[in-house]
């Protein structure tokens, strides 16, 4: 019984990491070279709030209160989903490229509209 016990509180442990409301501690600034910020934006196990535009390195802040991953979705499938409604509560971030500017957006899905919202409500 004891072992039963163990197991789910281990359990309830490992479901529970990454589920913080955007807690101070969990925004991070690091510095590092500026040729791998765009790089980290898709490869980085936390996901990117903002950065600096330095030459040689740049201050990116993360919020790292739960685990990031990129995906990658065909536009008629994305707009199909979305239709549907089934991507309800759905947050994501969306880069976008111009005149080679970088522009974050955070986003939630209500409904069936995407709308945005602060960087640190991502995980809320």
């Amino acid at each position: 019984m004891k072992k039963l016990a163990a197991g789910l509180c281990l359990l309830g442990l490992c479901l529970s990491q990454g589920t913080a409301q955007g807690a101070e501690d969990c925004i991070k600034t690091i510095n590092q070279g500026s040729a791998t910020v765009k790089l980290g934006l898709y490869e980085q196990g936390c996901m990117s709030i903002s950065w600096t535009g330095g030459v040689i390195t740049s201050d990116v802040t993360y919020n790292c209160c739960g685990g990031s991953t990129t995906i990658r979705i065909n536009n008629d499938d994305w707009m199909r989903l979305l239709q549907a409604g089934k991507l309800d509560s759905f947050r994501y971030q969306k880069v976008e490229i111009n005149n080679n500017a970088y522009t974050l957006y955070f986003r939630k899905i209500v409904g069936t509209e995407p709308t945005n919202i602060a960087p640190e409500d991502f995980f809320k």
